[in-house]
């Protein structure tokens, strides 16, 4: 019996060929282990209220003259209670240069104030004079705080770039002007943007990794509340008119006196309040774009907790006569440091020192005197 062939089963399929690679791959590298390095600041109210009333005393009796000794107690206390993975910071400054400062502040002040009842035109030349030398004083000033901080031995650097300063500080004025205004955002970026590049810690370089134009969010949105405000008074007064309760006929109530002053307190209640959320989000977004030599700071101040230190602390200073002004700058500077952090993979044993020139202290006190605002 013959069978019936149904045919040869079909070969298996060949194997794929291994890939060769010419080139070689190489290893992932793991991305490194961040650690969160938080500011601290155990300074306490009463502390530092023994070192501040004894300053005031001293400052007084001496007509001033112990204001710069104050000024370097003062500083010591909170540099020396604000610290960084545990280690203090330091403010390296004497009270002899800080004194020489004040004194040659002073008397440009006092010839100010003088040329003020004497002359028009040497005061409106004086006060030309400190418009064109306010970025040197800037810098100055800038370069004496940077060169009497330290940390861990090592102490901070500003470069003196006065050109620069000059342009940022005073040439981009007459565009702001210019605009009616309009570039002061991208001006005030640009302005930190200026203070933070050329601040060095050791040898190590700060970096603003934020593009200025972003400062327009939260102006823009501060501006955009603040008029939606001004709106809703102003709707509020309209509708206090036209209900005839203030003018009836041609008699003025005598409820209308309060008017302005009611109309006042709520606009400015209105801006203090934008004004906290404001310097939250200014505070926020400028740290977190900072960097140093691969480290990120990281800040995390809370808009409606400023509001609130802000408001209660300027209660109790007024209810207390000025008493409690002690107590609301430690609590406002506990707040700073729980609010900021650097991302860091090492604990800054890498960071090398350099030396720098001593920067007088006279543009620094010259620029607290005239109310130039240098601050980081």
């Amino acid at each position: 019996m013959q069978a019936d062939v149904i045919g040869a089963l079909p070969a298996p399929p060949a194997p794929p060929l291994p890939e060769v690679s010419y080139w070689p791959t190489a290893p992932a590298v793991p991305a490194p282990v961040l650690f969160e390095h938080r500011f601290e600041f155990d300074g306490r109210a009463g502390e530092y209220f023994r070192i501040w009333i004894v300053n005031l005393a001293l400052t007084i009796l001496t007509l001033g003259l112990f204001s710069a000794w104050a000024k370097v107690r003062t500083e010591r206390y909170f540099y020396g209670n604000t610290r960084l993975a545990g280690v203090p910071f330091e403010y390296l400054a004497r009270p002899w240069p800080i004194l020489k400062g004040r004194l040659i502040a002073v008397a440009l002040f006092v010839a100010y104030i003088l040329a003020s009842q004497f002359s028009i035109f040497w005061q409106v030349v004086l006060a030309f004079a400190l418009l064109f030398a306010t970025p040197w004083l800037l810098v100055r000033g800038l370069a004496f705080r940077a060169r009497y901080s330290g940390w861990r031995g090592l102490t901070f650097r500003f470069i003196q770039d006065y050109g620069e300063a000059y342009i940022r500080f005073l040439v981009l004025f007459i565009p702001l002007v210019l605009t009616l205004g309009l570039l002061y955002p991208w001006i005030h970026g640009k302005q930190k943007q200026f203070i933070v590049e050329n601040h060095r810690y050791g040898g190590s370089w700060f970096r603003f990794l934020l593009d200025p134009a972003r400062f327009y969010i939260p102006y823009l949105i501060a501006w955009g509340v603040m008029s939606a405000w001004m709106f809703v008074m102003m709707m509020v007064l309209a509708g206090v008119f036209a209900s005839g309760s203030i003018i009836s006929g041609a008699e003025v109530s005598p409820q209308a006196a309060w008017i302005p002053i009611v109309f006042m307190l709520l606009f400015y209640i209105g801006y203090f309040v934008i004004l906290a959320f404001l310097n939250a989000a200014l505070i926020n977004l400028m740290y977190n774009h900072v960097e140093l030599d691969g480290r990120r700071l990281r800040s995390s101040v809370q808009g409606q907790r400023l509001l609130w230190i802000y408001t209660s602390n300027t209660f109790a200073i007024v209810l207390s006569v000025g008493l409690l002004i002690p107590w609301a700058m430690v609590r406002l500077a506990r707040y700073r440091a729980e609010c900021m952090s650097i991302l860091a993979a090492d604990d800054f044993n890498g960071m090398t020192a350099e030396r720098r020139p001593d920067v007088g202290a006279t543009a620094a006190e010259m620029d607290g005197l005239f109310d130039i605002d240098i601050g980081l």
